[in-house]
């Protein structure tokens, strides 16, 4: 499988996609920037109350306050990462139906996203515990869930969770590889302080929605065939 091949596709499938890939990065910055003021504001106080040998009654109001956002932000960056699979996934199919409500498409699924997302956040935890690199593996090994979700909302949590295991058997390596092949692309988001992730963020996510299509299970791509040629 050809790493040039994936990017290449992916360059010609954003710039036809008829929904800018670039603009709907920058919804996705907005929000997360957002965030990030949130939790600067809660390092800002934390801080005060530590400074000024703050009572526990002040401590429990900080604390509550962080829970509710670690909560908020969990709910939020799930759906708005399974909406990204599910819009990233329609530019590299060519889909037209794509627009920007795909990014809040995960809203419909709420309880299956969530709970994907916690499932396999607790499955990578708990392979981590044990040491570094199973928990790297496990990474990949469930690195294609909402992509599986985002083509098969009708499945169960468990399914993806199992079929995203068994498509990336002989793969886990390759996909490191695909990652690694990004790399100057990050650097250059560091150096234009992030900047850059809008074109950086859905040429990376759309090439590994083409990887998804190479990898997934044969029938999958005969039923396509037969769907695209009626």
């Amino acid at each position: 499988m050809s790493r040039e091949v994936l990017k290449m596709d992916a360059k010609v499938a954003m710039s036809a996609a008829p929904v800018s890939p670039y603009m709907v990065a920058i919804i996705l910055g907005v929000i997360n920037l957002v965030f990030s003021s949130i939790q600067f504001f809660l390092d800002t106080w934390e801080r005060i109350l530590t400074n000024s040998n703050a009572d526990l009654a002040e401590y429990n109001q900080y604390f509550i306050s962080f829970l509710v956002y670690i909560l908020i932000y969990f709910i939020v960056e799930s759906i708005l990462q399974y909406g990204f699979h599910v819009f990233c996934l329609k530019v590299a199919n060519r889909d037209a139906s794509m627009s920007y409500g795909d990014i809040f498409s995960g809203v419909k699924y709420f309880f299956k996203v969530i709970g994907l997302a916690f499932m396999s956040g607790l499955f990578i935890a708990l392979w981590t515990l044990l040491l570094i690199v199973p928990g790297i593996i496990a990474t990949y090994r469930y690195s294609q869930i909402f992509f599986i979700l985002a083509e098969n909302p009708e499945k169960g949590i468990l399914q993806c969770i199992r079929e995203s295991k068994e498509m990336m058997v002989g793969h886990k390596w390759e996909y490191f590889v695909l990652e690694m092949s990004f790399i100057l692309w990050h650097l250059l988001a560091l150096v234009t302080c992030f900047l850059s992730y809008i074109y950086v963020y859905p040429y990376t996510m759309v090439t590994f929605a083409n990887y998804y299509n190479r990898i997934k299970p044969q029938n999958n791509r005969k039923e396509e065939s037969v769907i695209f040629e009626s």
